[in-house]
């Protein structure tokens, strides 16, 4: 009699789905077992069971998702034991990524799913601003972007339940359960973290961006900034748009903004980002969002930055962001605790 029994359908266990094989099956009955694997000579069969993760998931670590049963009557896997294995989202992976078309570095409007982690936060009276998603429960924006429509006293508390953040094709994102802010908070990191109470779903048109593991931000460099910043009649666009834009010269940037008469964070954790070749640039609306890089050596998509300052609008030689690098291992313990 076999303890461990082979199994032919998919079990659900949380977010995994496990289809377990046989080296020698049986035929199948009716119910959701199959009879013991008959035995052969001079052999012998082994049970199997593996892990597979739906699509836009992938096996966390170590872990193959090849499971097979002991002398104990487990099922073991030789890297992680006895522990299952988790399903976590894919990042930085869109099925429809966006391509410079064109040697003029400049704006288009978004192609369908470019940009899944993309997500639109309205604020108290419908204030619109940019989010960035990086978990299937956490997204990176401004902390400013929150106090957006609220007196400079309110609560976390107060602020929550008045934000709504939309993903993908308008899907409601649901919910803020948390809100973190760095605590550098105002003086010289404009950041916040904001945490779901319900994780959501990846999909095509929903998928966290990667964080950037190396720096990218290098002089000349360009990458992608999305968002429903104002156009040139001040309305805020109907469709999600793009535009390329170079990295900055620090020390430039710095002694730009001493000139001028708005002075945003510029410290070692922060990077500027110029205008394209036909003077676009951010505007109202868009902090929040990613300085989006396309590593092509991995071909996946990394958030170098996060926009701090929005309000350049063409007006202003440079945009200013915080540095992802910067701030990765708060970013990464803050997730961790809560």
């Amino acid at each position: 009699m076999w303890t461990c029994q082979l199994m032919i359908a998919s079990l659900f266990w949380g977010a995994l789905a496990a289809t377990v094989t046989s080296l020698n099956e049986g035929q199948p009955d009716n119910s959701r077992s199959c009879p013991a694997p008959g035995g052969i000579e001079h052999g012998r069969v082994e049970q199997v069971a593996h892990y597979q993760c739906d699509p836009y998931y992938r096996l966390r670590g170590r872990a193959d998702g090849l499971y097979r049963c002991s002398q104990q009557h487990t099922w073991v896997n030789e890297a992680v034991g006895e522990e299952l294995p988790v399903c976590e989202p894919v990042c930085g992976k869109p099925k429809n990524p966006a391509v410079q078309v064109q040697r003029i570095i400049g704006g288009l409007m978004v192609a369908k799913n470019s940009f899944p982690w993309q997500a639109r936060l309205l604020g108290q009276h419908n204030h619109t601003s940019g989010a960035t998603l990086i978990s299937d429960q956490w997204l990176l924006t401004t902390g400013r972007n929150l106090y957006l429509g609220h007196k400079e006293n309110a609560t976390l508390e107060e602020i929550a339940p008045t934000l709504k953040l939309f993903l993908g094709q308008g899907m409601s994102a649901g919910d803020v359960e948390r809100i973190v802010l760095h605590p550098e908070f105002p003086g010289a990191v404009n950041l916040a973290l904001l945490k779901l109470r319900h994780k959501v779903p990846i999909r095509e048109d929903v998928m966290p961006i990667c964080l950037a593991q190396q720096d990218y931000v290098k002089v000349g460099r360009v990458g992608f900034v999305f968002g429903w910043g104002w156009n040139i009649h001040f309305q805020h666009p109907a469709h999600l748009k793009y535009v390329m834009l170079p990295v900055g010269d620090s020390a430039e940037c710095l002694e730009y903004y001493q000139k001028h008469t708005w002075h945003p964070l510029l410290n070692n954790k922060t990077f500027c980002v110029g205008m394209s070749e036909l003077r676009e640039s951010t505007c109202l609306g868009d902090a929040g969002g990613a300085f989006a890089i396309h590593d092509p050596e991995d071909d996946t998509w990394y958030a170098a930055g996060i926009l701090s300052f929005d309000r350049s609008c063409s007006a202003a030689r440079y945009g200013v962001y915080v540095r992802v690098l910067s701030v990765l291992d708060w970013i990464k313990e803050t997730m961790a605790a809560h």
